[in-house]
C-alpha cells in the first residue's frame, strides 16, 4: 500500500501525516490481501457561509484499477480525516461485496424439455 499526501501547509504537519498513515494502515488491516494506492489531499478553506474548514480528499485506486473518491470538510483536520476514512471503509466494503457477487456464477434455470 502506498500513501501520497499533498496539499497546503497542513500536509507538512507531522501529526496529520501520522494520523493519515495510521488510518491507511487500519484500512489495509481491514482488507488484507488487497493493495490499495491512496492519494490524500488536505487544504484549509474559508467561505462566507461555513467559515473556516479543513477539506480532506481521498483518491483510492484498487488493484483492479477502480477509483473511489471521498471528500470531507470539517472544522478540525482530525475530524475531517477520520470522517473521510470511515466513509472510505464502507465504500470499500460495498465494492468488495459487488466484486464477490460478480465472481459468483449465477445459476440459470433452463426451460424443461418437452417430449
Amino acid at each position: 500500500m502506498s500513501v501520497r499526501i499533498s496539499g497546503d501547509f497542513l500536509a507538512l504537519d507531522n501529526r496529520i501525516k501520522r494520523l493519515v498513515n495510521q488510518q491507511a494502515q487500519a484500512i489495509q488491516a481491514s482488507f488484507p490481501g488487497r493493495d490499495y494506492e491512496i492519494q490524500a489531499r488536505i487544504a484549509e478553506e474559508f467561505d462566507q457561509i461555513n467559515g473556516h474548514r479543513v477539506r480532506f480528499e481521498l483518491i483510492v485506486t484498487s488493484p483492479e484499477r477502480q477509483q473511489i473518491i471521498v471528500r470531507e470538510a470539517q472544522k478540525k483536520a482530525e475530524e475531517s480525516i477520520e470522517s473521510a476514512f470511515s466513509s472510505l471503509k464502507s465504500k470499500l466494503r460495498r465494492l468488495g461485496a459487488r466484486r464477490f457477487q460478480q465472481a459468483t456464477p449465477t445459476h440459470a434455470t433452463l426451460p424443461a424439455a418437452s417430449t
